[in-house]
């Protein structure tokens, strides 16, 4: 695993989120609900694809607005290679969309999910302060004791706040495509040890093509902050390309977090 420190901090891309049924061959799911309990979070990670095309995204689901001085990326349930999926464009844009979650990251450990990118930001580069974009993300936020963060952080949640609008999680986890740095490698967020990006794709060879990845949330956490993780609060997925003044496509296949792998 390579670990690299960013040297700066933006409107926190960085900062910065999935389902039982019993499926196939006794793959355990946390149920996809119809409404949230008692006006909660859902328990499952609503999909894409039982979603009509033209809507924003599924029930559920709701903008991550990252600052409001930021314009915003498009994001479309659109019909795509005989699925329904999510399209996102982003033009000269940072934000997402997220579900507020109530999972156990215990019990429900592996997050699975599919992407296809056309093609890569030419100029991203996350280990950078003037390229942090990425075509694809999909993000893990989890719930923890806040008040074991230090100063720096209880500030930085207060900032936040004030040009989100929402509350930063305890911790987070990015599965990013990256433009050079090997998958594995792990970046930090200069302002904040509780943010981590952990790139799962690299360079340009699998471009315009529909990838699958499974992680173990539950190990990626302890691996990346050393303590074992909190519920799941909430699963986003972002397109961005505000760093590099550019734009941006991709498409996102449904997300579920899962009992076994």
């Amino acid at each position: 695993m390579v670990v690299l420190r960013m040297r700066y901090v933006r409107f926190w891309p960085a900062m910065t989120v999935m389902v039982g049924l019993l499926a196939g061959c006794a793959q355990m799911v946390a149920p996809w609900p119809e409404t949230p309990g008692a006006g909660g979070p859902y328990s499952s990670v609503q999909p894409f694809s039982l979603t009509s095309p033209g809507e924003t995204a599924p029930p559920g689901w709701e903008p991550w607005i990252l600052s409001r001085f930021l314009a915003k990326t498009d994001y479309k349930i659109v019909d795509l290679d005989g699925e329904r999926v999510l399209a996102a464009k982003a033009n000269v844009s940072a934000s997402g969309l997220l579900q507020p979650l109530s999972v156990s990251a215990n019990d429900f450990p592996w997050l699975s999910w599919r992407w296809k990118v056309p093609q890569l930001i030419a100029d991203a580069d996350n280990a950078s302060r003037i390229g942090d974009d990425s075509p694809v993300r999909v993000i893990v936020a989890f719930d923890g004791d806040k008040s074991k963060l230090d100063f720096e952080d209880q500030s930085l949640a207060q900032t936040v706040k004030l040009f989100s609008g929402r509350e930063m999680p305890y911790a987070t986890i990015q599965y990013i495509w990256e433009n050079k740095l090997p998958p594995e490698t792990v970046l930090d967020n200069a302002r904040t040890s509780r943010s981590k990006m952990l790139v799962v794709e690299s360079g340009p060879a699998q471009l315009d093509k529909w990838l699958h990845f499974k992680r173990n949330v539950k190990a990626d956490f302890e691996r990346l902050f050393g303590e074992p993780p909190g519920p799941i609060i909430f699963v986003g997925v972002m397109t961005d390309s505000n760093a590099t003044q550019s734009q941006a496509v991709a498409y996102y296949g449904d997300i579920r977090l899962s009992h076994t792998d």
